[in-house]
């Protein structure tokens, strides 16, 4: 095997090894929205109350204010191509098993701090 074939065939390795290791950080992510999601916004009381509504679509979570109109800001909470969770663009990194509770606090400060709850 030549030196260019060898230098290729170890490039690919790692592309396929980094790719399996993404495809994992986006799965747990999109696992610990979902939770998050059927956990704590759906059964939020606080949240129906102040007539703020959430929709998750398996990567994405969307919440708004429907009876405030299309000029109320609403707020995105989506995981990203590297698995990284980000809330209205800053983000929060990946949803490491060590670190669930953490990032369940963050997002619960970043949506009382946006809807002003």
């Amino acid at each position: 095997m030549s030196a260019l074939d060898q230098a290729i065939a170890e490039l690919e390795e790692k592309r396929t090894k980094e790719n399996a290791e993404r495809q994992v950080r986006h799965q747990q992510s999109c696992a610990f929205l979902k939770g998050f999601y059927e956990s704590d916004l759906t059964s939020s009381k606080k949240l129906k109350a102040h007539g703020v509504r959430a929709a998750f679509d398996g990567a994405r979570i969307l919440l708004e204010k429907p009876e405030v109109g299309v000029y109320a800001d609403g707020m995105m909470i989506v995981v990203g191509e590297q698995g990284e969770i980000d809330v209205n663009g800053k983000s929060l990194g990946p949803a490491r098993p060590d670190q669930l509770d953490v990032m369940k606090s963050e997002l619960i400060s970043e949506i009382i701090s946006h809807f002003s709850l």
